[in-house]
């Protein structure tokens, strides 16, 4: 997922990112505009009414969120709305149950609506001659139209069978969803996902009647959307169960402030790992990376590690959730590099080279679900 996404920053907390079809879908819609308007005006002000639509679901959504006691740590766009990401550990998203997660995944369309519903309103009252029901529902030449339905279209897509969304908002917690997996125990999955016939229905559609060919790019951001979504359950579950014991890096090599470049890098190159610990006496005292060694000793020359190395650390327990410490890291800034302690010592770390592989390991090694046996 965020190999295809791109980082906007971060709000009150909140992680945001986008799918990279937001800026393709810009560059798409500004061809569009010089070629049919010879401008790029209307063409940037569609685009911005589809990204108005879509900050009005996730704001609604964050805001029934949080008042029904969810933790949300980070969002994920796209053009057809948002994937949201909450603590996996937090008691209050346990305390919420159904209810609150009924609550947020219908604030997104009911707020689409009443914003589609108040540019009716306003429109008509200062322009009643307005066509708001004329086709395209959605084109250059008629931007407030579009916007209209663009909110209309959103919240509709938004109640569509297609259940991704529910499932991701029960994924937060692995005792909801392992509370979930065993109520689910003996029912078989079926084959094809509502989500994709409602994407293939609607791309259908559009291509045989061509007044309405937006339906078929609609149709294929539910395609889209439903992709994500699952997979965003999937590896969401899978994560949320499991400790920063079962993916630890227990052997690894430790380099002393005191050592200069070349000696650490001596002592590191021979190391299946890239990251080190850096200790003064029995202390952590921070971490470096052997490229940082290798190019420090290549610019400055060689000197002291203790000037070189990073004293930015983000500790982890072993019996803490991985996806809680990662995330933890994340907000530190210091994702490179996490050491595990247990009883003021460390006895592991965790770097981005080990951890993929261990993750991998641990999900082989697990016994299959009984609802995937089935």
């Amino acid at each position: 997922m965020l190999r295809s996404s791109l980082p906007i920053g971060s709000f009150l907390g909140v992680d945001v990112r986008v799918h990279i079809s937001f800026p393709l879908l810009l560059v798409l819609a500004l061809t569009l505009s010089v070629a049919f308007t010879h401008g790029l005006t209307r063409g940037f002000a569609l685009w911005l009414a589809l990204c108005f639509a879509v900050l009005v679901r996730e704001v609604a959504r964050a805001t029934a969120a949080a008042y029904n006691g969810l933790h949300l740590r980070a969002v994920f766009l796209l053009p057809i709305g948002g994937v949201m990401a909450f603590s996996s550990g937090d008691v209050a998203t346990l305390n919420a149950g159904r209810n609150g997660t009924r609550w947020v995944t219908i604030s997104g369309p009911v707020a689409n609506f009443i914003m589609g519903g108040i540019i009716l309103v306003f429109s008509l009252a200062f322009d009643p001659h307005v066509t708001f029901f004329a086709q395209p529902w959605i084109d250059l030449h008629h931007i407030l139209r579009s916007t209209f339905w663009t909110q209309l279209l959103l919240g509709f897509v938004s109640l569509l069978p297609s259940v991704p969304t529910r499932r991701i908002l029960r994924s937060g917690s692995s005792d909801a969803a392992q509370g979930t997996a065993q109520k689910t125990v003996g029912r078989r999955r079926p084959a094809i996902s509502p989500g994709y016939l409602i994407a293939a229905a609607m791309m259908i559609l559009g291509i045989a009647f061509p007044v309405i060919y937006w339906i078929s790019v609609l149709g294929l951001f539910v395609l889209l959307y439903t992709q994500v979504t699952a997979r965003h359950a999937q590896t969401g579950n899978d994560h949320d169960a499991i400790l920063v014991r079962e993916v630890m890096l227990t052997e690894y090599t430790l380099l002393s402030s005191s050592d200069t470049l070349r000696h650490a890098l001596d002592n590191a190159v021979h190391s299946l790992h890239d990251i080190f610990p850096v200790v003064r006496g029995n202390r952590l005292v921070g971490s470096i990376a052997r490229q940082t060694i290798a190019e420090r000793l290549l610019v400055d020359g060689d000197s002291y590690l203790q000037g070189a190395m990073s004293r930015n650390l983000a500790l982890t327990s072993p019996d803490e959730k991985l996806t809680e410490a990662l995330r933890r890291a994340s907000i530190a800034g210091s994702t490179e590099f996490i050491p595990v302690i247990e009883n003021d010592r460390m006895i592991g770390i965790i770097t981005p080279q080990s951890l993929p592989r261990a993750v991998q390991q641990v999900k082989l090694l697990r016994p299959t679900p009984p609802q995937q046996q089935s």
